[in-house]
């Protein structure tokens, strides 16, 4: 009786395990796709776990379904069963319910490979255990393979000696991206909640400007942008693309010829060399192979969520402890460093925060907060919410998010300590700003990638250098986050590169006495084809000409008003928004007659700064070419432009 008891646990434990095997390749599968269709870097080990994860979990099941080996058939009742289990619990923990072949396919594919190899068990058994062991590791090849394609170990294994030497106590120049934060959230802008309380204290030692607009709406072009001081159009690093080329030379490149030691340290995973954002870095610490931001692709890593095991943050603990260890370690000779630094802890998953600050503004369970944030992770990638789905996820979601805003803040002011115990903080060059926004609600939508309205493009921006920069400056007109390339070299008084297309911004302490700076004020958005592929023809993320996840969009900020072009489908699409009268832009007024004259002048500055910067047209046509002489350059942008140092005298 025992013999047979243990037989029958056996029988349902090796269903279980070829299941599990089954089931967690499939998983695997779909894993690497989306690595290498979305050009992330081969975070191999991190989609490899799901496997082993999901085959203990198909064992237990198994042994808990072995008294169905009792049955006549049950080699086909079980993996039956196991099926129905695992499209259960994918259907839990689903991103968007209403994409059934997302959350159906992978467990009927999986028994479908399993009642064959079955078969083929029955026959040659070590065929099954071959193709079961190969597949993994072909899976794992794959995406390696595909990042040395791309250029990812050319950019990784760059050398980057100084072509000369750093002048004699140059300072150490600090990049801080607070990734995904926007400048409605930060206190220091107005926010009613305390969210940045470091950050606002070090903006009275700062230069503050106070209508700071990223270049983009996501990660790669916004960064992209802020290494190379161009537009997404001119660097080629957006949607359509994913991949900086190397027309021209990173911020990077730029300072370790001038002679900084060049340092990344960072849990994104668009900051690496798959995306060619690497490129002129001596050395990147590679927190994002621990895959902490990108558990919501999963299903497996959204299941242990769903069961309390998340992860406690995005990684920026572990960007803050190897940022110390580097300057614990740092001999106090050393020639100065540019070190870049981004934290992802505002970004979703937004429930994925330590306990303490997660709970800082709501006291809903985990549970609650992860079911929430995976809702509105969802609306984000093509999910339509119901009003009742809405209402009742805004206020989490807006807490988890003003959550992550101050642990982003926490995490800086970790940053600065490390500069501050070295005894050189003061002495040293800080560039901190978002390299975007993030909807929590406004509008509709939820995230980021499609939208064009202020809550993504607005963001904080500050320039801390205590021997240069005037204390607590507050600047008013409004920036591109675009000029901190330029802005580093004026400060450092190194010689200015011909490739930015935006000047310095240094001329802005100067404000108050009519300095001319800051100009172009442009953002772009290419279309994102794995997004736009998940909305149905006529949806999108929230209500609004400003997020229609197709087509591209170009949108010129000037004064009060917001310019935006859209090109989808062959056509052309013009909107206007006064931002001091319709600050929520919930008014377009392109079509309002008594806007026309502001409407012309918005397009007239645009197309000058088109032909200035030679900004391809949405629909691919080049822009006509500037001649001398030309009336196509009016008058008054002439003598901007004079004064921006763009073009001289005729």
């Amino acid at each position: 009786m025992k013999n047979r008891a243990v037989e029958i646990i056996s029988r349902g434990a090796l269903g279980g395990l070829g299941f599990g095997l089954a089931v967690g390749i499939v998983h695997f599968a779909i894993g690497i796709a989306l690595i290498i269709s979305m050009g992330q870097p081969p975070m191999t080990w991190f989609a490899a776990k799901t496997i082993l994860m999901e085959v203990p979990l198909a064992v237990i099941i198994g042994i808990i379904l072995s008294p169905l080996h009792l049955l006549n058939r049950a080699r086909y009742i079980q993996p039956a069963i196991m099926a129905v289990l695992w499209i259960l619990m994918e259907r839990y923990v689903a991103i968007d319910p209403s994409k059934l072949q997302m959350w159906v396919a992978p467990s009927i594919v999986a028994l479908v490979f399993f009642y064959f190899f079955q078969w083929v068990a029955n026959k040659k058994m070590w065929i099954v255990v071959a193709v079961s062991i190969a597949t993994p590791v072909i899976l794992l090849i794959v995406p390696v393979v595909n990042y040395h394609v791309r250029g990812g170990y050319e950019v990784e294994t760059q050398t980057t000696e100084a072509v000369d030497r750093a002048p004699e106590n140059a300072p150490d120049v600090v990049v801080v991206v607070l990734d995904t934060v926007r400048a409605r959230s930060v206190s220091a802008y107005g926010y009613e909640r305390k969210t940045t309380p470091v950050f606002d204290e070090f903006a009275k030692k700062s230069m503050l400007f106070e209508q700071a607009t990223a270049p983009s709406t996501w990660s790669l072009p916004s960064h992209a942008s802020l290494f190379t001081g161009n537009l997404p159009s001119s660097h080629n690093g957006h949607a359509e693309t994913r991949w900086l080329d190397d027309k021209m030379p990173t911020i990077a490149q730029s300072m370790a010829k001038a002679g900084w030691e060049t340092r990344c340290f960072t849990a994104n995973p668009h900051i690496t060399p798959s995306f060619g954002l690497t490129r002129g870095f001596g050395w990147s610490d590679n927190a994002w192979l621990m895959g902490a931001g990108a558990r919501g692709f999963s299903f497996i890593y959204r299941l242990v969520d769903a069961l309390g095991a998340t992860a406690m943050d995005k990684g920026g603990a572990l960007v803050v402890d190897n940022l110390r260890n580097w300057m614990d370690q740092r001999p106090d000779d050393a020639a100065p460093a540019f070190v870049f630094v981004n934290f992802l802890e505002a970004h979703f998953p937004f429930h994925q925060l330590p306990d303490k600050f997660r709970n800082l503004y709501t006291k809903q369970p985990l549970s609650e907060l992860r079911k929430h944030g995976q809702m509105a992770f969802g609306a984000q990638m093509g999910r339509q919410l119901t009003e009742e789905e809405y209402n009742t996820i805004r206020q989490p979601i807006l807490d988890l998010y003003d959550a992550g805003v101050v642990y982003t803040d926490y995490l800086f002011g970790q940053v600065l300590d490390i500069w501050r115990k070295r005894g050189t903080l003061e002495e040293t060059v800080f560039i901190v700003l978002g390299d975007h926004g993030e909807h929590v609600g406004e509008h509709g939508a939820f995230g980021h990638l499609a939208s064009l309205y202020q809550e993504d493009l607005w963001v904080p921006f500050l320039v801390y250098y205590p021997p240069l920069i005037k204390t607590g400056k507050r600047v008013k007109q409004e920036v591109s986050t675009m000029g901190a390339f330029a802005t580093i070299f004026d400060l450092l008084n190194l010689k200015p590169l011909d490739t930015l297309q935006y000047a310095s911004l240094l001329p802005a302490m100067d404000e108050e006495n009519g300095a001319v700076f800051g100009r172009p004020v442009i953002s772009e958005r290419f279309e994102e084809k794995l997004l736009s592929s998940r909305f149905k023809p006529g949806t999108a993320n929230g209500k609004g000409p400003l997020l229609s996840p197709w087509g591209r969009y170009r949108v010129y900020r000037s004064g009060r008003f917001k310019l935006a072009r859209h090109f989808e489908k062959g056509k052309f699409s013009t909107y206007l928004f006064d931002l001091e009268a319709d600050p929520g832009e919930m008014k377009d007024l392109a079509a309002d007659p008594a806007s026309e004259g502001y409407l012309k002048q918005m397009e007239e500055e645009l197309k000058n700064w088109e032909i200035l910067l030679k900004l391809p047209s949405l629909d691919g046509k080049p822009p006509p070419a500037a001649k001398k002489g030309d009336s196509k350059l009016s008058d008054q942008a002439r003598e901007q432009l004079k004064a921006l140092g763009y073009i001289g005298d005729e």
